[in-house]
């Protein structure tokens, strides 16, 4: 057990404040920004960090990258590049959860070893969030897997996370680069660590593959249902219409050929909707209802696959995935919403027909709910006329739904969809500066904060984000949380905190194997990272690595790399930086954290001291005081 011998006020206090906010991270009794602000109030009235110090954590290298790599990823996505990863992952994932998770955990594995697992995270969270509109899958079932494999990736270079890049130079300083017989050793290279960090993210992956369906929180009943209108199992369930997204080609030998979109809907089961049209060069989304089919035209579909497939074989046409129309139906530009008819619409009376909603708003209306009843189909929307409380089940593109909401005649319920304008023009230039800010930082010889703020700097300049759509697109809960637990960890250092609980652990362990001590440096590294961050615990504990490492014979440089990469063993709070950016978006409570997280920190644990044995420590030795 611990003695108490070296336990001093400010220890004492230190521990207290720890205790009170794990207890308050478990309890949930407030917000976690609200707990890390709490933590600042209690440092700065016990004096434990110095009022210089105590508010650092608002300009730390970790918030400031943070802060960057976020408006990085909303310039990404407001120029067109995010919806395009978006599509190619729906189009090998289709509508599956589970094709879906491997593919956003394997992307974000594998990015994370160069762009870190906030930077990643922070890129692909807006991927996830045009994945739940258009698939209903929620954000719950995605960003913790996304998440923890970015984690895990991040161990597969030098570069993935901060302490393995300050690793070589912590182990010069601590001589840790010489064996116990005073030989030097190499400096670790860029993929030293890719056999250790390739063997957890596969592990992460098999992990969520097989017992994500029970570690996961339930979808919430309103992830589809809270009128938001973007998905299509809600208008599936709600309306009966749709389902799947196709495209059809209209050869000329068709019996329909030459007729007008009217013609043809009058033909279609209720159940599908054509909603774009491609008439040699000129696309329509949603299609008039003049419009001539010419052979070679490209109908957009939405229904259930099988009826399409059943019409288009019935008049000769050949059904695909979408090709022509995946930009125009992306869902960061186009998709299913609803709006309802007030009391106050001056349209009350009028022949739904007679309003032209796709000529006047740019706006299909599928379906109709009145008094528990859905009305859809050319032959039910003929004598249709609009009552107050009619809710309007549509497909548009996004401009056209802003323009209606300042339509008084109607009340847009759809509130979940992009509201800023797109450019697409800019779509290259925004990856250019992406790929700058990642080349400076790699190449560049900056700091990760530096390099990603040239990155959000240069789209702001060029106008592919404004400097008010920076703002908006900061999560400033996310900052408050980190820079609160900043403080804390440096609270930890220089009170003798982070001391006294590592020699009390060396004299704990005396007489163990190597393997056992290998284990008990990763369990020590994993918990000091829940209340430090990765970095200060890596600083603290790779010089206790080195000198157990010289004590047993074993080379320095496994020890610390057990250390360096068990640092990033934060599954269990959402106290590492990338479980932090998915906790408030993908509303997990400390529970799911603690469930999921809990047997993943073992396998972590597992598979790097079997990696580390099997690459460094091939004889076994005991340590002795």
């Amino acid at each position: 057990m611990f003695g108490i011998s070296g336990l001093t006020p400010d220890i004492f206090l230190v521990l207290g404040i720890i205790l009170i906010t794990i207890v308050l991270f478990v309890t949930e009794i407030v917000r976690v920004d609200v707990v890390a602000c709490l933590v600042l109030v209690l440092l700065g009235l016990t004096k434990l960090v110095p009022a210089n110090l105590l508010f650092s954590g608002f300009s730390s290298d970790a918030v400031i990258a943070l802060i960057g790599v976020m408006i990085i990823s909303a310039g990404l996505e407001r120029s067109g590049a995010v919806a395009k990863m978006t599509h190619y992952i729906m189009r090998f994932g289709g509508a599956s959860e589970k094709k879906i998770q491997l593919l956003l955990m394997g992307v974000g594995g594998c990015c994370a070893g160069f762009l870190r697992s906030v930077g990643t995270v922070a890129l692909l969270l807006p991927v996830v969030n045009r994945i739940r509109l258009v698939t209903g899958i929620s954000k719950s079932r995605l960003l913790m897997p996304l998440s923890f494999c970015a984690i895990l990736g991040s161990t597969l270079t030098m570069l993935g996370t901060g302490p393995l890049i300050l690793l070589n130079s912590l182990l010069l300083n601590s001589n840790g680069l010489t064996d116990s017989q005073g030989k030097a050793a190499p400096v670790l290279g860029l993929f030293s660590v890719f056999p250790i960090g390739l063997a957890l993210l596969i592990c992460g992956m098999g992990y969520f593959a097989l017992l994500g369906r029970w570690l996961l929180p339930k979808a919430p009943v309103n992830v589809v249902t809270s009128g938001n209108g973007g998905s299509p199992g809600y208008f599936k369930r709600i309306y009966g219409i749709g389902s799947d997204f196709c495209e059809c080609r209209v050869p000329s030998s068709s019996s329909l050929v030459n007729n007008s979109v009217r013609q043809w809907e009058a033909l279609l089961p209720p159940s599908i909707a054509i909603i774009g049209i491609k008439v040699g060069t000129i696309i329509q989304v949603p299609p008039l209802r003049k419009t001539e089919v010419k052979p070679g035209s490209v109908l957009a579909m939405f229904g259930p696959r099988a009826e399409i497939d059943e019409f288009a074989e019935k008049y000769g046409m050949r059904v695909s995935p979408l090709t022509t129309f995946a930009e125009r139906l992306n869902p960061a530009h186009a998709g299913l919403c609803e709006a309802v008819v007030p009391p106050s619409s001056q349209l009350l009376g009028a022949n739904l027909r007679d309003l032209h909603m796709r000529h006047q708003f740019g706006i299909q209306v599928l379906a109709v709910y009145r008094d528990n009843k859905v009305r859809r189909g050319k032959k039910e929307f003929g004598t249709l006329t609009l009552r107050a409380g009619d809710t309007l089940g549509m497909f548009c593109e996004w401009g056209a739904l802003f323009e209606l909401q300042k339509n008084p005649d109607f009340v847009v319920v759809t509130s979940d969809y992009p509201k800023h304008k797109v450019h697409k023009e800019k779509m290259w230039l925004s990856v250019l500066f992406f790929a700058v800010a990642i080349g400076l930082i790699m190449l560049g010889n900056l700091s990760v904060a530096i390099g990603l703020l040239v990155g959000a700097v240069c789209m702001i300049f060029s106008g592919v984000i404004t400097i008010d759509d920076a703002y908006e697109s900061v999560s400033w809960k996310t900052v408050f949380l980190l820079a609160g637990l900043i403080p804390l960890g440096i609270a930890v250092q220089t009170s003798g905190t982070s001391n006294w609980i590592g020699m009390n652990m060396l004299k704990l362990f005396a007489g163990y194997s190597d393997w056992s001590l290998l284990f008990i440096l990763g369990v020590m590294a994993s918990m000091c990272s829940l209340v430090l961050s990765n970095v200060g615990a890596t600083i603290v504990l790779v010089p206790l690595a080195v000198h157990l490492a010289h004590a047993i014979g074993a080379d320095p440089r496994a020890f610390a790399l057990m250390v360096a990469v068990a640092t990033s063993n934060s599954f269990v709070l959402p106290t590492h930086q990338a479980n932090a950016l998915i906790s408030l978006p993908g509303e997990y409570k400390i529970t799911d954290f603690i469930k999921a997280g809990g047997l993943m920190s073992v396998l972590f644990l597992l598979v790097v001291m079997v990696m580390i044995q099997w690459l460094f420590l091939p004889n076994l030795s005991v340590y002795k005081l």
